[in-house]
């Protein structure tokens, strides 16, 4: 190893760490790992959940009078305008979350976006709302991205498919919440400002503090990490970082891993596997209440059956990610995420019934929880911090792109049945098996191609991609 490694700004971050002299003291993985999980994770499932809700609160303000200053198609365009400004924030985003400390970068654009929510409390005309909708999505595409990234330093491969499910079960969380507080604050009545308004105000500023604390507890590195010592950063970093093969992260930006992504197949299967599997996500998530208020509930219990919703995605998210976290099967499990949503697909279609469609409407959201293991598959396959940090970007973009499409496809014309919306997520729905399988397929002959190689260097420390380090093996 010594001949291939000299200090290099072009290696790991942590690559010095490593190469220091260091007391060697006997390790409890399980401490560690109780530490990560009481520290890290916590903060990771609050930035979700903020995430989240932030960007919901508009479907529940829809239910709140927000949309009274509003015609025509110009509610799915706020939608639509947050998910162009996420495409366009994000390379740019992690760009920055790469050349910067990380946990310090990533609180600041949490406070960006925390000023930008309590903005919209004073947004009352088209225009206003579309430019706060902006700047939202800009600044709230740094969040995915990170939590990515920050996943992947701390934990193995296993062990990130279940953090990652814990922190996406805040999707669910946030629906909750959201339906309690869309239905709280409704009943709040004042002169001078309206239920939606007090309700972005509130949020907003919860985000401010948030992000502050993030700034200051959220560490930059395994190496940097306040709360471990030098035997426990070491443990990590020989251990997990050893076991998983991607490093942690260099603050170098490589233009070539870049281009590496162009011509490597499973960047464009992942991205195409998103864009077809999310655009029920697009559709949902903005059309959710107005969907269920087509079905004959008021305004009130539309929110409120809201609820019932989180606690599904909940269920779904941390039950799938914990089994795919035991047994392996990445492939497998995923691909049986789209079935109760194409079920469910097909009830909305041909049913008139009213709780027929509710729990229709329901099943939608296990192909939309299926991002989640995206995520995980794009964390645990993915080496070469340019590279992993610009293809979860690309996957982001790809998931924006999928929810520009889902509202778009909810057109005026087509109320109150929406029958085209219903079908396109039906077709993308089943579109999403053969694609699922396919990536788990290659990812497996792929590994028994490497199995066949012989690589006896220590590569996980030098920054290299997941293809130029043929000890990498992936997970499917």
């Amino acid at each position: 190893m010594e001949k291939q490694i000299s200090s290099s700004e072009s290696y790991d971050d942590a690559l010095e760490f490593i190469k220091q002299d260091h007391n060697q003291i006997e390790i409890d993985n399980h401490k560690i790992v109780k530490k990560l999980d009481f520290i890290i994770l916590p903060i990771l499932c609050g930035i979700y959940l903020l995430q989240y809700l932030d960007k919901l609160l508009l479907n529940y303000a829809a239910a709140m009078g927000i949309k009274q200053n509003l015609k025509g198609n110009e509610f799915a365009n706020l939608s639509t305008i947050f998910y162009a400004a996420y495409i366009f924030g994000v390379p740019i985003v992690s760009y920055f979350l790469q050349k910067f400390p990380l946990g310090k970068c990533l609180g600041i654009f949490i406070i960006c976006w925390g000023i930008v929510v309590t903005c919209h409390s004073a947004s009352k005309s088209y225009t206003s709302l579309m430019i706060v909708r902006t700047l939202l999505g800009i600044f709230e595409s740094s969040s995915a991205v990170g939590l990515i990234i920050i996943s992947g330093m701390y934990y193995t491969k296993r062990q990130q498919v279940a953090r990652m499910g814990i922190w996406s079960t805040m999707a669910g969380i946030g629906s909750i919440l959201g339906g309690l507080l869309s239905f709280a604050f409704q009943h709040i009545k004042t002169n001078k400002f309206q239920s939606w308004q007090i309700l972005f105000l509130v949020m907003g500023l919860i985000t401010i503090v948030f992000g502050v604390v993030v700034v200051f507890i959220l560490p930059d590195n395994v190496h940097t990490c306040w709360f471990l010592n030098d035997g426990e950063k070491l443990y990590i970093l020989n251990n997990v970082v050893r076991i998983n093969q991607t490093g942690t992260k260099s603050s170098k930006f490589k233009k070539e891993q870049i281009w590496e992504l162009f011509y490597d197949k499973f960047t464009w299967l992942h991205v195409l596997v998103t864009l077809c599997s999310q655009i029920v996500t697009g559709a949902i998530g903005t059309f959710g209440v107005t969907i269920t208020l087509t079905f004959g509930f008021n305004n009130y219990q539309s929110a409120l059956l809201q609820m019932p919703i989180g606690g599904l995605v909940v269920i779904i998210i941390f039950v799938t990610t914990q089994l795919v976290s035991k047994f392996g099967n990445h492939t497998l499990f995923m691909a049986s995420m789209f079935f109760p949503s194409i079920v469910g697909a097909i009830v909305l279609i041909i049913s008139p019934n009213k709780v027929g469609n509710l729990l229709a409407l329901y099943l939608l959201y296990s192909g939309s929880s299926s991002i989640t293991l995206i995520y995980a598959w794009i964390g645990a396959n993915t080496a070469g911090t340019s590279k992993k940090f610009i293809r979860s970007s690309m996957i982001m973009i790809s998931f924006s792109i999928a929810c520009i499409i889902g509202p778009q496809l909810f057109q005026a014309y087509s109320a109150p049945d929406y029958h085209p919306a219903k079908i396109t997520i039906l077709v993308t729905q089943c579109l999403s098996v053969p694609i699922t399988l396919l990536i788990g397929y290659l990812y497996k002959k792929e590994n028994a191609m490497r199995d066949m190689e012989v690589d006896e260097n220590e590569n996980e420390f030098l920054d290299l991609t997941d293809i130029e380090n043929r000890s990498f093996r992936y997970i499917y």
